[in-house]
């Protein structure tokens, strides 16, 4: 008993129209708490982890993740000198998409004044 496989075309003709790999993104405009960002490509520069951060901090703004991790979180300092609880859990969002895998790498933040209101986490 054997089984004739046939042929399947993954795409149905008519879909997607081809893309053209020598036409560059012109960029787009995203959402952050900071306001309104533009972000461009350029296909020249090596790749960063930093690229991603603006599309994935759009995402926790659209979404609600973000806002809503910031309400759920039980962090309660009570030091005048204590940060906000928005700042930390920003800090910490911000490391993971930065690539850092120890504590130690998340002092590389302080000196970001880019990314850091746009997660409306504010570093001094």
């Amino acid at each position: 008993m054997s089984r004739a496989k046939r042929n399947v075309p993954a795409h149905r003709r008519g879909g997607q129209p081809s893309v053209d790999r020598k036409a560059r993104p012109q960029g787009v405009t995203l959402d952050s708490w900071a306001g309104r960002v533009h972000v461009e490509w350029d296909s020249e520069a090596p790749l960063t982890p930093v690229g991603r951060a603006s599309l994935f901090i759009q995402f926790l703004k659209t979404s609600g993740v973000f806002d809503a991790l910031v309400a759920d979180c039980p962090l309660d300092y009570m030091s005048p000198n204590a940060p906000n609880k928005r700042d930390v859990l920003g800090t910490a969002v911000l490391s993971t998409l930065s690539g850092h895998k120890r504590y130690a790498h998340i002092a590389a933040l302080r000196a970001d004044g880019v990314r850091a209101p746009r997660l409306d986490a504010h570093h001094e």
